[in-house]
């Protein structure tokens, strides 16, 4: 008797990572002309069980499969989820719940449901060459392949920012009419693409320069037009700097922070120069307020680039 497949599943870790994870299984289950009717976005927040199941177990009007997508599981209440746990026990065909969070505990009533009906898969900062395979993957998928070289070029010039790599490609990959991309053609693009990298954010707001720090945001916000883009992009930076504060405090050599968060040689020392301008307890708290800014945002609680604006001034005068 074949297994059967699961409805429910759960993605935590790094955020280009698991949405990126997230995407690839949507495009399994649903085609691109469906996703307007039978994708549906849901916040933790906006949970409303009963409406939500209703919907389920009620057929799409084009007809195929429906999927729920789950974001901040880990605001989930627990004392609501009795109706899912019901229904887990008697799934709708052809229907499917993906769950999303950074983090989740393992005592989590999603995390349990996971374990017994579904697949968890869990994308940490360790796994970056993950990410870079969902980037290989999509080079396939159009028939193009970056020799080693070239992804080299590209992790040392957008300081293997997932994110940004992943829209470098997209211009290689529309602009290239070879199946083959060397590194020529990848420091081509990104210096006629890029006027900035991801460094120069946190470095003016690590001199304390407001403007440029602006200036910098609203390059890369109006290249992306996608505000959760930029909020991973300044996230992923901070986070590292942490993490580099992190490994100081426990003696690491500045070798062995490169290899671990795959600073390039040329770029390391100016990197641990700008670490040590940041506190760690400071790099905390903007890493909570960039979560609560990205929350408020996708709530509709604040006009996501004034939000954006106020918390780089903020930074940046701190």
């Amino acid at each position: 008797m074949a297994a059967k497949k699961p409805f429910l599943f759960l993605v935590t870790g790094e955020d280009f990572l698991r949405r990126t994870k997230i995407e690839a299984l949507i495009d399994q289950l649903i085609p691109r002309e469906l996703r307007s009717t039978n994708l549906t976005h849901v916040y933790a927040d906006d949970l409303d069980w009963p409406s939500l199941l209703t919907q389920a177990s009620t057929p799409s009007l084009m007809g195929g499969v429906q999927v729920f997508w789950i974001r901040e599981a880990k605001e989930i209440k627990k004392s609501e989820i009795k109706p899912f746990e019901e229904y887990c026990a008697r799934p709708v065909p052809e229907c499917y719940f993906v769950f999303e969070a950074e983090e989740i505990s393992e005592t989590h009533p999603i995390t349990k449901l996971t374990v017994r009906f579904g697949k968890r898969v869990h994308l940490g900062s360790q796994d970056k060459e993950e990410g870079f395979n969902m980037l290989r993957a999509k080079l396939k998928r159009h028939g193009k392949v970056l020799t080693p070289d070239a992804w080299t070029a590209l992790e040392e010039r957008l300081g293997a920012a997932p994110a940004l790599m992943s829209m470098v490609l997209d211009q290689l990959m529309l602009y290239s009419d070879q199946s083959t991309i060397d590194e020529k053609q990848v420091e081509v693009l990104a210096s006629e693409f890029l006027r900035y990298e991801p460094f120069d954010l946190t470095e003016a707001l690590a001199e304390k320069d407001i403007d440029r720090a602006l200036k910098i945001f609203h390059f890369f916000y109006d290249l992306t037009g996608d505000m959760t883009t930029m909020v991973g992009l300044i996230h992923w930076q901070l986070k590292r700097l942490w993490q580099a504060k992190r490994m100081l405090a426990r003696g690491a050599r500045s070798d062995e922070i490169g290899r671990a968060l795959r600073i390039p040689p040329f770029r390391l020392h100016p990197f641990l120069a700008q670490t040590k301008r940041f506190e760690q307890a400071n790099l905390e708290q903007l890493l909570e307020s960039l979560w609560q800014l990205d929350w408020g945002s996708k709530k509709g609680a604040s006009e996501e680039t004034v939000a954006m604006e106020m918390f780089l001034a903020t930074v940046g005068a701190g």
